[in-house]
Formats: structure tokens, C-alpha cells, sequence
């Protein structure tokens, strides 16, 4: 489980490149050219879907972990293995300044291959500011 993980962090800050590095774009001109490319493939086992900007100022990534089942997932251990490199990602990368700049949140969704909602982050500026 850890270094599937590990491999979702790896691809979050792939995918997370093409979104809020160049802060003469808007918010929603890079969210379109994200979703141009969806759904992709970060690894063999997370898909994402595609990304939606909720009001207020709350980017959603909607992924779907294609070979799992919510009824046979331990959502503690997925809380716990995902939410520190999550938060570490959105606290410390220069993809992320932007966001953090405007004081905006993220929601990473996972669904499971029947689409069921497996689990859902949401970061806050409450959370990456914390113990700064």
C-alpha cells in the first residue's frame, strides 16, 4: 500500500504541474487545458477523472482507483498513508504558490472502479498554513 502511495505523490505532482504554475493564466483556463487531457493514467492503479473549480476558491481533483472496491478498502489506512504527503505537496511546491497565495483549498476525490466514493480530502488554508 506505502509504495503505491508513494507512486500517487509521484504522479499528484506530475499531473499538478500543468495547473498552477503560471499565475497570468486564470484559474479556469488551466483547469480547461487539464481536462483537455483527461482522463489519464497516472499509474496502473489511479486514474483521474478530471479537475473542477467549486466556489469558493476550492480546486477538485476527481480521481478513480481503477482496481479497487470501496468495500474492500481501509479508509483510516488510506487516510493515513495519503494526508501527510498531500499536505506536504501543497505546503512545500512551487506548483502550489499560487494556490496557497490566494488562501485556496483543494479536494482530492477517490472513487473506486464502480465510482463509488472511496474518500475525499479536502486542504485547507487552515491545514497547509499550520505550524508554519
Amino acid at each position: 500500500m506505502l509504495k503505491k502511495v508513494a507512486i500517487l505523490l509521484l504522479s499528484l505532482n506530475l499531473i499538478s504541474c500543468v495547473t498552477l504554475p503560471e499565475e497570468e493564466k486564470s484559474l479556469e483556463a488551466q483547469i480547461a487545458a487539464m481536462n483537455k487531457k483527461c482522463p489519464q493514467m497516472l499509474d496502473s492503479e489511479t486514474r483521474i477523472d478530471k479537475v473542477e473549480l467549486k466556489e469558493p476558491n476550492t480546486i477538485v481533483y476527481k480521481y478513480t482507483l481503477v482496481n479497487l472496491l470501496a468495500e474492500n478498502m481501509d479508509t483510516l489506512k488510506f487516510y493515513n498513508a495519503m494526508w501527510p504527503g498531500l499536505l506536504s505537496y501543497i505546503r512545500v511546491s512551487d506548483e502550489m504558490k499560487s494556490l496557497r497565495n490566494s488562501g485556496g483549498s483543494i479536494e482530492y476525490c477517490y472513487s473506486d472502479k464502480k465510482n463509488k466514493e472511496v474518500y475525499r480530502f479536502k486542504i485547507t488554508p487552515k491545514d497547509y498554513n499550520q505550524n508554519k
